[in-house]
């Protein structure tokens, strides 16, 4: 699918094929791959809003507040002519720190070299209330409707001057407006003051970008930069997986599963009839993306072929109603080996869903002091990451936990990891590494979907087909093997 935004995004369906005659669920792992399909957008479409927290903390020790003054001023230098942009202080309260007036400036040479100076006046003082940043970030990019709006967010601390619930609001307030980039400041330690639920229900909310903790300052430049050049690189900024199905199936959940788990049930808007929208924020031409997305079938008669439910992909320039739908196709059987395969690629996402699960489950325990219970959870977590293979994440585990027999789960916790001390494998927890035996979703070089096969007319549901499947039921005319659906 290609939009008057110059980006095409394609779709690739993966999914067991076989299920019970008895229904069941069908797990579909949306493979989405975007890739050029115009002339790049002018940078005039394009806005962006640095969110720096100034708070005290970031001054203990003042190589924070110095990694990052030198971090935004390499971002600032950065930006192209005709990017809408601001830098925002975050304390107690959101302050203007370029332009001084709430209002985007727009870059070229004057206005970059203005900014730099105000950055390099900065120093620490106050408190943490990052809802008020995110809100002042929504208010300047509302001046700017027509661009793609983005916002980088650097903390060290957590939302320790505002209530939970409002902090929820304020990010509520901004879903749809803008995407955002969480960079969480630590130490060389391990030890990290703020709070990765809160920063990852942040950046689930706004985008479905990771959080990416920052241990090593010397690095904050690069890792700033790095999400700029993706920012700047946005040519869609509000794409959707829209989901339609047939009378046969509802839908139990959707979830981005690369690169990070992110649900999105609960985010779906109608889009007609049996038909939902989910939002998928903003893509750039190289973004590639997986959604895993659960449908509940109903019994149907063994060797019944039906389409029971289409996919699609749509950016904010793309109302297309004949956009390309890719088809969810199934088979009922009452073959116990058809029915019990596991598509390696919903497989691959389940696993480290568990593992991300686990994780979570440990650090609530672990907040209320019941350490067998996290120990347990974390034993969970240990032997799924030993089992895939993932050696980072055990070497972020053993942070908080002594690791005694990986391959069994055998863990204990260490007496003096305290909660600072979990916060990295939280935050990364729900980060995934994608499915790549043969790449699954990689369109054709030439960006082609393949054609339906041709069939004799049929008909069915009362109505004459030219079409594999009925455009009513989805049922599947087996022109190719002599049995119609």
């Amino acid at each position: 699918m290609t939009g008057t935004d110059g980006l095409r995004l394609d779709l690739t369906a993966h999914h067991s094929e076989y299920l019970p005659a008895d229904g069941g669920v069908v797990d579909v792992v949306a493979a989405v791959r975007a890739a050029p399909g115009g002339p790049a957008p002018r940078h005039d479409g394009l806005a962006e809003v640095i969110l720096l927290d100034c708070s005290g903390s970031m001054g203990a020790p003042q190589s924070k507040m110095r990694a990052a003054r030198a971090a935004t001023l390499a971002a600032l230098e950065a930006l192209p002519d005709g990017v809408a942009f601001a830098v925002v202080e975050g304390t107690g309260t959101a302050r203007m720190v370029y332009p001084q007036r709430r209002r985007l400036a727009v870059a070229d040479e004057s206005s970059r070299a203005a900014a730099r100076r105000a950055v390099q006046r900065l120093t620490p003082y106050g408190g943490t209330v990052i809802g008020a940043w995110l809100l002042l970030a929504r208010d300047l990019l509302a001046t700017r409707p027509d661009a793609i709006g983005h916002a980088i967010l650097l903390t060290d601390g957590r939302n320790e001057g505002q209530r939970d619930v409002d902090l929820r609001a304020a990010v509520q307030a901004c879903v749809g407006r803008f995407t955002v980039d969480c960079r969480a400041v630590g130490s060389a330690d391990g030890a990290h003051d703020w709070d990765g639920p809160e920063l990852l229900g942040i950046a689930d909310a706004l985008g479905a970008n990771p959080v990416v903790p920052v241990e090593d300052l010397t690095g904050l430049t690069d890792e700033f930069a790095a999400v700029l050049d993706r920012a700047l690189a946005h040519r869609a900024g509000a794409a959707r997986l829209r989901v339609r199905v047939g009378g046969l199936a509802r839908v139990r959940f959707v979830k981005q599963v690369y690169p990070t788990i992110v649900d999105l049930t609960d985010r779906g808007v109608p889009a007609g009839d049996l038909t939902v929208d989910y939002p998928i924020g903003a893509w750039s031409p190289t973004d590639r993306r997986d959604y895993q997305v659960a449908l509940e079938v109903d019994p149907m008669s063994p060797r019944l072929r039906r389409r029971i439910g289409w996919l699609s992909v749509h950016t904010a320039a793309d109302e297309d109603p004949d956009a390309v739908e890719t088809p969810v196709t199934v088979e009922w059987s009452e073959e116990l080996e058809l029915v019990s395969q596991v598509h390696e690629t919903v497989a691959h996402y389940t696993h480290q869903e568990g593992y991300a699960e686990q994780v979570r489950l440990a650090l609530d325990a672990a907040a209320t002091g019941r350490s067998g219970e996290a120990e347990r959870h974390l034993g969970r977590a240990v032997a799924i990451a030993y089992a895939g293979g993932h050696d980072d994440k055990l070497r972020q585990l053993a942070r908080v936990a002594e690791l005694l027999d990986p391959a069994a789960g055998r863990v204990r916790l260490r007496p003096d990891a305290d909660l600072r001390r979990w916060q990295y494998s939280v935050a990364y927890a729900p980060q995934t590494s994608s499915w790549a035996s043969g790449d699954p979703g990689e369109a054709d070089p030439a960006g082609r979907v393949a054609p339906e096969p041709r069939v004799e007319p049929w008909e069915h549901c009362g109505e004459p087909r030219v079409h594999p499947y009925c455009d009513e039921c989805g049922a599947h005319h087996r022109s190719a093997t002599g049995r119609p659906g």
